[in-house]
Order: structure tokens, then sequence, then C-alpha cells
């Protein structure tokens, strides 16, 4: 009987959306092609744009429809890994953890975490600062910009790197980086 199943199942292709050119991210089979939809896939970075420096960086996508043999994707988020985190936080350094909800240009809700790594123990007060700081800083950035900038930005270190540079001046960062981000409401 699991033979006679298994015969009557298809593989589909995955596709990234057209933020990634629509490269073909996986393969899958199944029966009932409806029965994709909303299956979730992880991607690396490397594997989708071929960007070595973003070892770090995994994509989630999430099965949206069907067009005949293709599994057409949305973003659901991005992720980074837990070793990489693990590196960042060394003995004696101070992280700040940062979660909002936040809406982009095109309207979709994300949640945002953000994590911040400080050099040295430093005053509660100092990190205060520096939280809401970066928090100010991340609520422009992604308010003012659609989800694919916001990728666009997230790729090429743009957002990373002026968040860092603003924050300094309160207090020098170790480092920064978008821990995880996940789409709400598309």
């Amino acid at each position: 009987m699991s033979v006679k199943k298994a015969k009557q199942k298809q593989w589909h292709t995955i596709v990234a959306p057209k933020l990634f050119d629509e490269v073909e991210i996986g393969k899958t089979f199944s029966i009932e092609p409806k029965n994709l939809i909303g299956r979730r896939i992880t991607v690396s970075a490397i594997d989708l744009t071929g960007n070595f420096s973003k070892y770090y960086l995994k994509f989630i996508f999430r099965i949206s429809e069907m067009n005949g043999e293709k599994a057409l994707t949305t973003l659901d988020g991005t992720e980074i890994l837990g070793d990489y985190i693990s590196r960042m936080i060394l003995r004696r350094v101070r992280r700040i953890d940062t979660i909002q909800d936040l809406k982009t240009k095109d309207g979709i809700i994300l949640r945002v975490k953000a994590l911040t790594v400080i050099g040295r123990r430093v005053k509660s007060s100092i990190q205060k600062q520096v939280s809401e700081k970066v928090k100010e800083l991340i609520v422009g950035a992604i308010t003012e910009s659609t989800l694919e900038e916001i990728v666009e930005k997230m790729l090429n270190d743009e957002m990373k790197n002026r968040i860092l540079q603003e924050a300094s001046r309160i207090y020098p960062l170790r480092n920064f980086e978008f821990r995880k981000i996940e789409v709400l409401k598309q």
C-alpha cells in the first residue's frame, strides 16, 4: 500500500520570491500540491546570494501558492545562527536584546529582534541609553523601507553599520546584529 502512495506523489520545485530572482531553493514531493501551502523552508544566505561573508544568516520562506509544478514562496523571516551569537557573547561583555513590532512602508508587520554587544561592563544607565538609541534607529530604518529594501540593507550591512556608528556615540559598541526578523502579517 505504501508503494502505491509513493507512485502517486509528484515532485515540486520550490522557488524563492522575486526578491531573490525566483531561484530554485529546493524540491519536495506530495500527493496533493495544496498540502504544501504553509510549509516553511529554511535556506542559507550563501545558497541564495553566493555571499560567503553572510554564512551566519538564514532566510525562512513559506510556500504561499502552487503554480503547476512550482511552489511559490514568500519571505517569512530571517535568523542568525546560534553559534554566531555564542561567539559574539564573550566573558565580561554586556548583551542588550531589543524586541519591537514594526510596520514597514509597504504595510508588512515585522517582529524585529536585535542584539547589541557592549565591550565591557557598564552602568545600567548607559545600557539603557544605548538600548533606547538602538530602538530609535531600528524604528527609523524599518518604517522608512519596504521589505525588499530591508533585506537588501541587511545583506550589504547598511543598517547594521549605521546603527553601530550612531549608537557608538553614546558608548563604544562591540557588535550589533538583527538576531531574528519574523513576518507577522503580510
